[in-house]
């Protein structure tokens, strides 16, 4: 595969292998970002993630993405409202807490700010976040924008997430991990 699609994955596996000073034969868990997010893209990861593991004989752990991008925030004080951008007016929305991540929704992202803005203090991260951040910041709700650095799960948070959960819950069966989608409610 060219650069556009999945030649990328195995290319950006070696480079952060060299900054760790390792190699493919340290490999003992794979964490894998599940989504939600792009179809496409969410389907390459899941199976590259499937392939090291398969590859190395290692297991292989699910992290939803929106737990990733929660984490590095749980130090706010209030509630956390984790935007991911769908497309065009859409976002996934989980609600997160210091401990947990809710299960995750798509609204248009004006239906999202008003369900924010019911609770003031509300901190707004995520992809979506960064998206609509104009709008939000000019809609006057009572909410806050996180930083645009925190836009994006960091591949670190998904490996510590998923040697937390390959702890606490075993390995996912990678016949059975795929993608986790959202769809919107009918």
């Amino acid at each position: 595969m060219g650069q556009e699609g999945g030649g990328s994955l195995p290319a950006a596996l070696d480079a952060v292998l060299r900054l760790a000073d390792a190699d493919r034969e340290e490999i003992e868990l794979v964490a894998v970002d599940v989504g939600p997010g792009s179809f496409t893209g969410l389907r390459v990861g899941v199976a590259f993630a499937k392939g090291i593991a398969q590859a190395r004989d290692v297991p292989v752990v699910g992290v939803r993405q929106t737990e990733a991008v929660a984490r590095p925030v749980a130090w706010w004080p209030g509630k956390v409202a984790v935007w991911i951008h769908d497309r065009r007016e859409f976002v996934y929305v989980a609600s997160a807490t210091r401990d947990r991540v809710g299960p995750e929704t798509v609204l248009p992202w004006r239906d999202a700010l008003a369900k924010a803005a019911a609770s003031p203090g509300t901190l707004l991260v995520g992809s979506g976040a960064e998206e609509f951040r104009a709008e939000v910041e000019r809609s006057g709700a009572a909410v806050a924008v996180a930083s645009s650095a925190l836009a994006y799960p960091r591949p670190g948070e998904v490996a510590l997430l998923g040697a937390a959960r390959f702890r606490d819950h075993g390995p996912d069966d990678p016949q059975t991990l795929e993608p986790h989608y959202v769809h919107k409610e009918v």
